[in-house]
């Protein structure tokens, strides 16, 4: 790389980004990410102001969401210009330069809960800033729009997640540049952020691992479960050789629309305190015969203590059909009322119970994909204290899929935690005696 060519004053960036440089032409994509004071978004912004005063290009500056210009990364833009005196026409929704016709514009993806490509299908430069917050549905629309041969996108982060989906699709690219770059690696980071840097590194090491070194959270405060204790539930270890009260619980999460799978986990004890995932299978079934058919033979393979269904919308006929062979089948209304004071609703209380068992290493989840899915469930908090989850669309529409998988293993520990004892009851005439989970699906 020739670091000996001389470089006008706007493009000295720090070593680590001049890559950017040299080797413009060499991708179609560049990552770059880091913690704060690594001069991610300052060097992308300088290199396209110069950009733009080479040749002509249409240049979109975008995030998720933009409720206002202040929004974006336009002041970091406009206070470049007015440090170098550039030739431009500052708007205030756009930029423009005076000679070579060059148009920065600025764009939220998302608008009223769509993504909005308008305009963009001419952009020779897109440079996507706090990519971490791009969801996997915007990222599968806006990108393809970007058509021009010799188009380029930018991507600038500080990752929260591991499985950011900007960082999945693109990290392992080979049209795709990926740079780390920290407050240490930038020579002209301000002494002021380096000392705030060490001192957080002094008095709060997680905290400074995520904001000043860039690594992804082990859990943001809105996720449900760490990747850390995700990690140890691929498999469990010094689990007791002991004798053990042998349970099984089998949960059924039924497609609910289109591209959904009908997803059932067999979940069993391994000790009197440990649970694995032993068990799961998919389908993608419109015809719902055919799904009562695959339950019922599912059921007579596994032998299970407990059968759970999911019960809401397109599952309730299934549920009504399938409890026709197989009387103590169990309804699981996701918005029907909950055992805890804290969980807003049956599905709330599912997660949470499927967190303690996480948290606790009590459960075994061997699946990859399944892990993955909690990992990127999340939760809030509503004004009376009690915990939502993350409505299923909306995770559908951050990380590509519904998440299946994840719904049908909570099914199965709910089932475990508040029916185990229809394990005692399975094999004799006993009536069974349900807990009261009815619910006004208006009561919202």
């Amino acid at each position: 790389m020739p670091l000996e060519m001389e470089l006008p004053e706007i493009l000295d960036l720090p070593d680590k980004l001049l890559p950017c440089i040299y080797q413009i032409n060499d991708y179609d994509y560049w990552l770059l990410h880091g913690g704060r004071g690594g001069g991610k978004s300052q060097s992308i912004a300088r290199l396209i102001l110069w950009i733009c005063e080479q040749r002509t290009v249409r240049v979109c500056c975008g995030r998720e969401t933009q409720n206002t210009i202040e929004d974006s990364v336009y002041r970091i833009l406009v206070d470049i210009i007015g440090e170098y005196e550039l030739d431009f026409d500052v708007y205030n929704n756009r930029i423009e330069h005076r000679r070579t016709g060059s148009t920065i514009i600025f764009r939220g993806f998302k608008e009223q809960g769509r993504v909005n490509i308008k305009g963009l299908e001419g952009i020779d430069i897109l440079w996507i800033d706090e990519a971490e917050a791009i969801t996997k549905a915007t990222l599968d629309i806006i990108v393809p729009t970007i058509r021009k041969n010799d188009a380029i996108v930018y991507f600038t982060m500080n990752r929260n997640v591991r499985k950011d989906a900007v960082f999945v699709e693109f990290a392992k690219d080979p049209d795709c540049k990926v740079i780390k770059i920290n407050y240490y690696d930038n020579k002209h980071c301000p002494d002021n952020l380096i000392k705030k840097a060490l001192k957080c590194k002094k008095t709060n090491p997680a905290d400074y691992d995520h904001i000043w070194e860039g690594n992804p959270l082990d859990q943001a405060s809105d996720y449900l479960v760490s990747s850390s204790k995700l990690d140890k539930a691929a498999k469990l270890e010094n689990i007791p050789k002991e004798q053990y009260r042998k349970i099984k619980c089998m949960a059924v999460d039924l497609s609910g629309n289109g591209g959904d799978l009908c997803v059932a986990t067999l979940t069993e004890s391994i000790s009197n305190l440990h649970f694995k995932a032993s068990q799961r299978e998919d389908w993608n079934e419109p015809d719902t015969d055919i799904t009562k058919g695959k339950i019922i033979s599912l059921y007579s393979r596994w032998q299970p203590d407990i059968l759970i269904l999911d019960a809401d919308g397109m599952g309730y006929p299934i549920y009504v059909s399938v409890k026709k062979a197989i009387p103590k089948c169990l309804a699981f209304h996701g918005q029907g009322k909950s055992f805890r004071q804290n969980a807003f609703n049956q599905r709330a209380d599912g997660y949470l119970t499927l967190k303690d068992f996480i948290d606790n290493e009590w459960l075994e989840i061997p699946q990859d994909d399944t892990r993955d899915q909690i990992e990127f469930t999340k939760k809030e908090y509503r004004a009376n204290g009690t915990v939502i989850i993350q409505k299923k669309e909306e995770l559908k529409e951050e990380i590509g899929e519904s998440p299946d998988k994840a719904d049908s293993l909570m099914m199965s520990i709910y089932g475990l935690n508040y029916y185990s004892y229809m394990a005692d009851a399975k094999d004799n005439e006993d009536e069974v005696v349900f807990m009261d989970t009815s619910y006004d699906p208006f009561d919202n």
